[in-house]
C-alpha cells in the first residue's frame, strides 16, 4: 500500500475492524490500480455485511482483478449484496444467468433478475430486459416491449440503450418514429458512442430515414474515425473521393482510405487500388502526389509524374 497517499488514520481504523474504513480502502486503492490491495480490504468489509464491498468484490471474481476470476465466489458475493436490495448487484446476477456463468444458461432466469432490477430503476438492467424483449430470450418477442425498456434506460442517459433505441425506431416500418430514431442516435453519438456516431453519420448522407445533412454527417463520421472506426474512415473517403455534398479532395479521401486499410478493411483496400490504377494511367505518381481540394472531376494539386 502507499501509505503516503492514505491517511493514517484511517489505515488503523480498517486494520481494527472498522468496516466503513475497510470499505474506504478498498474503494481507494481500486482506483489506485492496486487490486490486490483492494481485494483484501473489500474482503474484510464484505464479510462484515458492506453491500458496496460485497459488490465490488463480486465484479473483481467476475473480471479476475486483484482475485482469482471465479464466478462462483462472484455470484455467493453479489446474492449476499442482492439480499440488502442493492440494485447493481441484481441487475448482475442476471447477467450471470443469461451468459450460463456459475449455472447452465437460462434467459428466464437472466429476465427475472432484470425486471427485479429494472423496476427499481436500474438503466443497465432496463437496458438488458429490452434485449431480451427484442429477441425473445426467456421471455415472449415483444418489440413493443423492448422499446419501452430501451426508454427508461436511455432517458436516464444510459447510451448504449440509446443507440438501441435509435437503431431500433429507424429499422421499423412506422415512419413516425423515424425522426425520434434520429434524435436518439443523436443522443448516443453526442455522448461519444462511437457507432451510433458512425451509423448517425451514414443516415444523415443517404437521407432516407433521417434528413440529409452532409454537414452534420462529415461532423459525426469525423468524430468515429478518429476514434479509429474502420467504416467511419471509409465513408469519410467515399465522400471526399466523390465530392458527394463536399468539395472534392482526394488527398483527404487517401488519407482515410489509408487508415482504414491500415486496420485490414477490405473495401478501403479496394478503394486504393482503384485510385492507384486511375492516378497512375495518367502518369501520376499515386505515392508522392500531393492533391488540393477541387472541382469534382478535375483533380488538381502538384502533380509529380514519374520520370
Amino acid at each position: 500500500m502507499n501509505a503516503s497517499s492514505v491517511p493514517p488514520e484511517i489505515v488503523d481504523l480498517a486494520r481494527s475492524g472498522d468496516m466503513l474504513a475497510q470499505e474506504w480502502l478498498g474503494d481507494h486503492l481500486r482506483n489506485q490500480g492496486q487490486h490486490d490491495q483492494a481485494g483484501f480490504w473489500y474482503e474484510k468489509a464484505a464479510s462484515q455485511g458492506s453491500a458496496s464491498a460485497q459488490y465490488n468484490l463480486g465484479w473483481m471474481h467476475y473480471h479476475g482483478r486483484g482475485v482469482a476470476q471465479d464466478y462462483a465466489r462472484c455470484m455467493y458475493w453479489w446474492k449476499q449484496a442482492a439480499e440488502q436490495n442493492m440494485i447493481r448487484a441484481i441487475a448482475s446476477i442476471g447477467i450471470l444467468f443469461e451468459n450460463g456463468y456459475v449455472v447452465q444458461r437460462n434467459p428466464t432466469e437472466a429476465a427475472r433478475w432484470y425486471r427485479a432490477a429494472a423496476d427499481q430503476g436500474d438503466a443497465q438492467a432496463n437496458w438488458f430486459l429490452g434485449r431480451l424483449y427484442q429477441r425473445g430470450l426467456g421471455v415472449a418477442r415483444d418489440r413493443e416491449l423492448a422499446l419501452h425498456f430501451y426508454r427508461r434506460a436511455a432517458e436516464q442517459s444510459h447510451r448504449s440503450a440509446q443507440f438501441t433505441l435509435g437503431i431500433s425506431l429507424l429499422a421499423g416500418h412506422a415512419r413516425e418514429r423515424w425522426p425520434q430514431g434520429v434524435e436518439w442516435l443523436r443522443h448516443a453519438a453526442q455522448a461519444g458512442h462511437q457507432a451510433a456516431q458512425y451509423l448517425l453519420g451514414v443516415a444523415l448522407v443517404r437521407g432516407r430515414r433521417a434528413p440529409r445533412d452532409v454537414r452534420e454527417a462529415l461532423h459525426w463520421l469525423g468524430q468515429a474515425a478518429e476514434a479509429g472506426d474502420a467504416r467511419a474512415q471509409y465513408q469519410l473517403g467515399n465522400l471526399y473521393a466523390q465530392g458527394n455534398g463536399v468539395l472534392a479532395d482526394l488527398g483527404r479521401a487517401k488519407h482515410w482510405w489509408k487508415a482504414a486499410a491500415s486496420q485490414r478493411h477490405v473495401p478501403s483496400r479496394e478503394a486504393l487500388r482503384r485510385l492507384r490504377h486511375q492516378l497512375e494511367g495518367e502518369g501520376i505518381d499515386f505515392e508522392h502526389s500531393d492533391f488540393a481540394p477541387t472541382v469534382v472531376g478535375q483533380p488538381a494539386g502538384r502533380r509529380r509524374r514519374r520520370i
